[in-house]
């Protein structure tokens, strides 16, 4: 009972490293892909045809081929509608904004690369953008969208070809530039598809401008979706930072729910909602379909061709156009970090839940707090590393009356050490008389050993919560600190903040009682240099948030055993 804050310490962080390893094990994709040609940027499955009075399975496929376009159900559509030009055409066409890079594929005006030019894929290549989306040697990533028609129309899926006339859009001083892809079909309806990127942003959004010169009214649903291999498996063990990669959707009624790709693969989502979304994942990083359609059906698909993985939505709400008159048919995607400030901005445009793909787990209540004060924090001081710094000082300063009760009761059993030392040599071979005696001594001098307890246990909650934010904050990413910690969320190239770490332990267990049991007291000495080995590949913020930790206890140790000292 005379180290119960150094065991609940030990379990603290046994806990830290089951969340760490669960989290890793749970975000490593079930199937593998090493490389994906650029063919299948054009060439998965396309959602089911609604019809105008029953709309069907958006899942629906005619074969197992990845580039196989499905048929549709009672004979409409059964053959892909005829188109002009720039049939063969392999140009792309690239947009640059303040923000992002884009290539456009004109056939089915698929977004298949966007870099984040504010993120960079790493400190050492500041030039050079994150991929965010790509179709190439390294993996398939794309936003795919188009229009499907009922009952009896025509319409631009993901992989009918489009005309264009330029391919080069820069945004320079405009708010906004756009980009017009034309599609037309033998009947008389012909299709502008318009991307518009604005400054300052990282929402894209696509509309589709309809002129229906048919002899018949048509119908259209429009459909967007984001296909991807799963990343390529990096270095696992110690290296690798828990983080989730998949999809993800959400409703009003089943709130924010993750579908990763074994959830894929064993069975498709097919739900129905009103104001929804569906989204991507990956640590730092989301993209997201931003229907403006009221109802909407959700799916996930799974082609073993390519190893592609899908989530998708299919409007339900039919935009009708007569013969002879004009419409439109609009939607918005979003590519970019999970930066608060804008997904913020998207939640008050009525985007309900995208805050939620900042994946602080359970313990949301607590981390979102927490992440307010560290960024308020950081408006004042304008670094993340001292940001970091004072909210742990704070947080230390809230807990210190509780910390004092469990600090005071370690004091109190230092005080005793000798006298315990002497009862354990009395009766070393009586363990039982042993445990009596020390039970009397601790009565005897008004000592609780699980007086402190509680107040450790109440804080633990607070540390996971920190921990996750520390972890999932795309804000922390190559945030400098000081001398060569550079990048808060990568490990310290020098490992000299793990040392650190390790040897405050080291110093912190000497100003407590040492564990009268040898086997524990083995223990306790070998733990701060396997705590500093499994820090080593911890990010720089969290061992920063470790090492201030440990000095303000040391600290207040020191303070409780001099007060308490006789």
């Amino acid at each position: 009972m005379e180290n119960q804050r150094q065991f609940l310490s030990i379990a603290l962080i046994c806990i830290v490293g089951v969340l760490y390893f669960k989290w890793v094990e749970f975000s490593a994709p079930k199937t593998a892909t090493e490389a994906v040609v650029e063919k299948a940027a054009v060439q998965s499955d396309v959602p089911q045809t609604p019809s105008s009075a029953s709309p069907q399975n958006p899942n629906a496929q005619s074969g197992s081929s990845a580039d196989t376009v499905p048929t549709l159900n009672e004979g409409i559509n059964q053959a892909a509608p005829n188109v002009t030009g720039n049939q063969a055409s392999t140009e792309l066409i690239e947009v640059n904004t303040d923000m992002v890079r884009a290539l456009i594929n004109p056939v089915g005006g698929v977004i298949q690369s966007l870099e984040l030019k504010k993120t960079p894929i790493s400190t050492d290549q500041p030039e050079q953008g994150y991929p965010l989306l790509k179709s190439n040697e390294r993996g398939f990533y794309v936003a795919q969208d188009g229009l499907l028609a009922s009952p009896a129309g025509t319409a631009p899926d993901h992989t009918q070809v489009y005309q264009f006339q330029n391919t080069h859009y820069q945004l320079g001083s405009a708010a906004d530039v756009l980009v017009p892809l034309t599609w037309a079909s033998d009947d008389g309806v012909s299709i502008t598809k318009v991307f518009r990127f604005k400054q300052g942003s990282y929402v894209v959004d696509v509309e589709y401008q309809i002129d229906n010169q048919s002899t018949a009214d048509w119908t259209g649903y429009h459909y967007g979706q984001l296909s991807r291999t799963p990343p390529l498996k990096k270095s696992g063990g110690f290296g690798q930072l828990p983080s989730y990669s998949g999809a993800a959707y959400y409703t009003p009624e089943d709130k924010f729910q993750k579908e990763d790709f074994g959830d894929i693969e064993d069975q498709k989502l097919s739900i129905e909602s009103n104001d929804s979304w569906v989204a991507m994942l990956e640590h730092y990083f989301v993209s997201a379909w931003l229907p403006t359609s009221e109802t909407n059906k959700l799916y996930t698909g799974y082609n073993q061709v390519g190893s592609q993985y899908r989530i998708g939505y299919t409007s339900l709400n039919g935009t009708n156009i007569a013969t002879g008159q004009q419409g439109v048919i609009n939607s918005q995607v979003f590519l970019g970090p999970k930066e608060q400030e804008h997904l913020k901005e998207l939640e008050e445009q009525g985007f309900t839940g995208l805050n939620l793909t900042v994946d602080y787990g359970i313990l949301t209540v607590i981390a979102g707090p927490l992440f307010f004060l560290l960024k308020l924090i950081h408006s004042v001081v304008g670094n993340w590393g001292w940001s970091i710094i004072l909210l742990t000082i704070l947080i230390k300063a809230v807990f210190f009356p509780l910390s004092a009760a469990s600090y005071k009761s370690m004091a109190g059993m230092k005080k005793l050490q000798p006298r315990l030392q002497t009862l354990k040599e009395r009766y070393k071979d009586d363990r039982q008389k042993f445990q009596m005696e020390m039970m009397a001594l601790y009565k005897e001098e008004k000592i609780n050993p699980a007086g402190g307890c509680l107040p450790i246990l109440i804080q633990i909650p607070v540390f996971i919560a920190l921990y996750w934010v520390l972890l999932e904050s795309v804000e922390l990413r190559q945030a400098p600190f000081a001398l060569w910690w550079q990048d808060l969320s990568a490990p310290d190239p020098y490992f000299v903040l793990p040392v650190l770490m390790g040897l405050s332990m080291f110093l912190m267990q000497k100003l407590n009682p040492a564990p009268m049991d040898d086997i524990q007291k083995k223990v306790m000495m070998v733990l701060p240099f396997g705590l500093t080995i499994l820090f080593l590949s911890f990010p720089q913020g969290l061992v920063l948030y470790w090492v201030v930790n440990n000095v303000l206890s040391m600290a207040q140790q020191w303070y409780i055993n001099k007060k308490y000292a006789s």
